[in-house]
Parts: structure tokens; C-alpha cells; sequence
């Protein structure tokens, strides 16, 4: 009989091992077993790598689903348990040639050996815990950001018509539009309003992006019938429509199944029609969270040209605080330093010379347009090693989707459109795209300049643009009622309003 193959140093065996499983056996000279560990290793990735080289386009919305992420763990715990017997079965044993010198020296060598082989084996143990926990936290973020997500509908009904449909379903080429809402419902406030509107419009075969603010003060926007005004357009300010359809969805939104969406669904398809475009899927941040995520990544980068300050600031993670003043300079904002340059709009911008610029709605619009990006930017360069758990925790706490979770992979596929340095960004402002409010003292309501937003909206999206209110000449939608519609409170609305 012959003795079994032994390694002249264990711990570096273990250490090959490490590396890539059966590496320390053939250094042993143990070739056979070195084959048996790594043989179905190089066989698991070689078929991942052909399968990504095949199927890519086909496999990348199954990469983020809970099925493929459960199976991630599966294979993790293998590969744990495969890479612990091949660090072990060479780093334990009893080593070719010892060094010289007395039993001292020698238990000192062993010592040496059995930590080092014990450090890798607890190494490997952290790699792969880590793994898990990163999969497990990804899993659950998805399942919380893409819990508003319904899948489609085949039950023979139309093609996408200009108004949002629950039911559409995004075929990866053709343009997508997002609508993104900022919800504050912190601090002093009794109900939740949105106090930022924008929308997100990618188009994936002309490789182009913009992103366009609404004023959370704009009035008069349009509704798709007349069942409660008898104008079609909306007499209050934007920002409290979800809030009033939310209250009464049998009243606001009787051809919807899920009543939970009312307040959302209507406000995609009030903004739908303001800009001409279908709003295919929203996306919420809540305010708050999104401090949390901003100081996951370690803070934004922002430049203001002067001293920004609103004595009367008392943002959801600002409150029970009154007042705020933001140097000038670039800084690194913190997550609630980061909100307050968002949201600050009754301040002033102090410049150097001593002048002071007021601050309104747009400015604020701007600003909330340049954290964005700023974020945008934080995130790209995040360190994925330590900071990524925290990162998938916070978007899990704060954002919220009803775009489908199995397409996740396509939506992906966006990301360097919408992340890119090129995205064109538009406010629809004063005095360019509104006019100010004819009675500010009653009801500060913006008055939309109905002709100058189809203009640009032209520019921007092309001739046809869908709907009545900016992409028809219609001063109501089809069917408009005279007069008499039923208002939500119950009394006659208004025969017209000011556009």
C-alpha cells in the first residue's frame, strides 16, 4: 500500500482551494479527487455562460424574479458546502515534510496551519453569507417596490387607448412613460399630498430621455369626462387630486376594479391628457424614505449660487425644527439637508452682492430635477461591497411601482438612458407655459397655457399627441355636458373655468 498524497505546505493547499475548488488537491498530488471538485464547478459556469451568451434577451427577466433569486440561494448554500470540503480536506492534513527544530517549532507550524486554514474556512463562510443576505434583501425589496405591479389582462380588449390602462403591458421598444410623485405625508400634515410631479419619458429605439416637472400649484387640469365637472378640467390644485379621488373612487373611478388605485390611476390620466402622451406606469417616493436612501449612499453633492433659507421650513424630516439656511457653495447634503434643498419654495436665494432672488414653485421643480440626478449619480458610484444591503433596504422602505415585477430585466435595460448625462430636463413654468392666478388670494391656482404646452409637447413627443385637452382643438372632452354635471360635494360644477 502506498501513502496518500500529502501536501508539503497545508495551508497553502488551502489556500488554492480557496481560490477555486480541487486547485489545492492537485497541488497535493491527489488528481483524482482534484478532478471530482472542480470538474462540476467549471461545468456550472460554463453553462451559465453559454446560457447568457444564447438567451440573454430571453433569461433577463427571469434573473430578478423570486424563483431565480430562490434558486441563487440553493446554489449558494451548495457551493458553501463544496468550497468548505476542499478548503478542509487539504488544509487539515498532515503535511509531507514538517520543519525541523523540536516539538516547539513544530506545534508552532501546526498552530500557524489549522488559523490559517480556519481563517479561510470562516472567509468562505462570510463570502457566501453575504451573498445570501444581499439575494434575500434584493428579493425582498422587489417584492416591495413591484407590489403595486398587475399583470395584463387577455381578455380581448382594445389596443393601449390615449388614457392609462391597468392592464398595459410595456413590449420593450416602443416609448415609456413614467409618472413619479414625491409623497409627503410628514410633519405637519393631516392628509398626503403630492408634492412632486414628474414625468419620466424614455424612448429605447431613438435612445433619447426627458424629464418633466408639473408644478404641484397648476390648476385646471384636465379630467377625461364630465361626469363631475362640466368643463372636464379640475378646480383645485393638482396636488390634492389623488387626495379627492381617493375619498370617493365609486364617484371618481367606477370603471376600475381595484378602488385602492383610484387616487393614483386619475391623477396618471389627468397628466396624460395635460401633456398628450399616455402615462403607462407611476412610481411613489415617500419623502421621508427618501432621506433614508440618500444617506444610505453616503449623501448628494448640490451647488447653490448663494444661500438658500426659508425661515418657515419644516420639512417631514425637519419637523418639529422650524427654519433652515443652506450655504453657498457645493456641499455633500445628508438626506435631510438633501429634502430641504428639494422642497424649500417661500424661502429666498441670498447672493453674494446681498440680493435676494424669492423662491417659488419652479425654482423648487429645478432643484428636485438636480437631487435626482445627483442621486442618479451617488448611486452609480456606491461601494456594492459594503453599501448595497442598505442601499436595497431603503429603496425597499421608499419607493413603490405598479410596473411588473417580470419585466423587471427589460426595464434595465433603460437605465442608462435614464441615469445618462444627456436626459433633457423642462418645468413647466411661469411665465412660459403658465399664467399666474387670477385671483391668488382666494385659491393660488396656476392657469395653464393650453397652446404653448401642445407646442412643446410637439417638440418633444411628436404631432400626435393623445387625448382632448392638449391633443385635440376640443375645449371639452367628447359628450361635454353644458351644464348640470355632478360635482363631488353634490352641487352643479362650474360651466367653465379659466383656460
Amino acid at each position: 500500500m502506498t501513502d496518500r498524497p500529502r501536501p508539503r505546505h497545508p495551508a497553502l493547499a488551502a489556500t488554492l482551494s480557496f481560490l477555486f475548488p480541487g486547485l489545492g488537491q492537485a497541488y497535493a498530488g491527489e488528481r483524482t479527487l482534484a478532478a471530482v471538485l472542480a470538474v462540476p464547478v467549471v461545468l456550472l459556469l460554463a453553462g451559465i455562460g453559454l446560457v447568457y451568451l444564447l438567451y440573454a434577451d430571453r433569461v433577463r427577466n427571469e434573473l430578478l424574479s423570486s424563483s431565480f433569486l430562490v434558486a441563487v440561494l440553493v446554489v449558494d448554500a451548495g457551493l458553501l458546502i463544496w468550497r468548505l470540503f476542499a478548503i478542509g480536506q487539504v488544509g487539515f492534513s498532515q503535511p509531507a515534510v514538517e520543519p525541523s527544530g523540536g516539538d516547539i517549532r513544530r506545534r508552532s507550524y501546526r498552530s500557524g496551519t489549522l488559523t490559517a486554514v480556519s481563517l479561510l474556512l470562516a472567509a468562505t463562510v462570510a463570502m457566501h453569507g453575504y451573498l445570501a443576505v444581499v439575494v434575500i434583501e434584493l428579493n425582498s425589496t422587489l417584492e416591495q417596490v413591484f407590489a403595486g405591479g398587475q399583470p395584463p389582462r387577455h381578455d380581448g380588449g382594445t389596443e393601449q387607448e390615449p388614457l392609462n390602462r391597468p392592464e398595459y403591458r410595456w413590449n420593450g421598444t416602443e416609448r415609456i412613460n413614467f409618472l413619479l410623485l414625491g409623497i409627503d405625508a410628514g410633519g405637519r400634515r393631516e392628509e398626503a399630498l403630492t408634492d412632486t410631479i414628474l414625468v419620466v419619458s424614455v424612448d429605447p429605439v431613438a435612445h433619447t430621455a426627458v424629464m418633466i416637472s408639473v408644478p404641484r400649484d397648476t390648476g385646471y387640469v384636465p379630467l377625461p369626462d364630465t361626469r363631475l365637472y362640466a368643463d372636464g378640467l379640475y378646480p383645485r390644485k393638482i396636488n390634492q387630486l389623488t387626495t379627492d379621488a381617493s375619498a370617493d373612487p365609486t364617484l371618481w373611478c367606477p370603471d376600475l376594479p381595484d378602488a385602492a388605485t383610484c387616487g393614483l390611476r386619475t391623477l396618471e390620466r389627468s397628466i396624460g391628457l395635460y401633456l398628450g402622451i399616455p402615462i403607462h406606469y407611476y412610481a411613489t417616493v415617500d419623502l421621508a424614505g427618501f432621506t433614508q436612501l440618500i444617506d444610505a449612499v453616503g449623501g448628494v453633492d448640490l451647488c447653490l449660487p448663494g444661500a438658500l433659507v426659508d425661515d418657515g421650513y419644516g420639512g417631514p424630516t425637519w419637523f418639529p425644527r422650524v427654519g433652515i439656511r443652506l450655504e453657498a457653495g457645493c456641499h455633500r447634503y445628508d438626506g435631510a439637508h438633501a429634502l430641504a434643498y428639494a422642497r424649500i419654495r417661500k424661502g429666498y436665494l441670498e447672493m453674494p452682492d446681498g440680493t435676494r432672488e424669492p423662491q417659488n414653485d419652479f425654482k423648487r421643480a429645478e432643484r428636485q430635477q438636480k437631487v435626482l440626478l445627483a442621486l442618479r449619480q451617488q448611486l452609480a458610484g456606491a461601494n456594492l461591497v459594503f453599501e448595497l444591503p442598505g442601499i436595497l433596504d431603503a429603496i425597499g422602505r421608499t419607493v413603490s411601482t405598479d410596473f411588473p415585477r417580470s419585466q423587471v430585466g427589460d426595464l434595465s435595460t433603460l437605465l442608462p438612458l435614464i441615469a445618462g448625462p444627456d436626459i433633457r430636463r423642462l418645468v413647466l413654468d411661469y411665465p412660459r407655459y403658465v399664467d399666474p392666478p387670477v385671483n391668488p388670494d382666494v385659491n393660488y391656482l396656476l392657469v395653464p397655457k393650453r397652446d404653448a404646452i401642445r407646442t412643446k409637447m410637439r417638440a418633444l413627443f411628436g404631432p400626435d399627441l393623445a387625448g382632448w385637452y392638449v391633443g385635440s382643438e376640443a375645449d371639452a372632452p367628447p359628450g361635454a355636458a353644458p351644464s348640470g354635471a355632478v360635482t363631488p360635494s353634490g352641487a352643479s360644477a362650474p360651466a367653465a373655468s379659466p383656460p
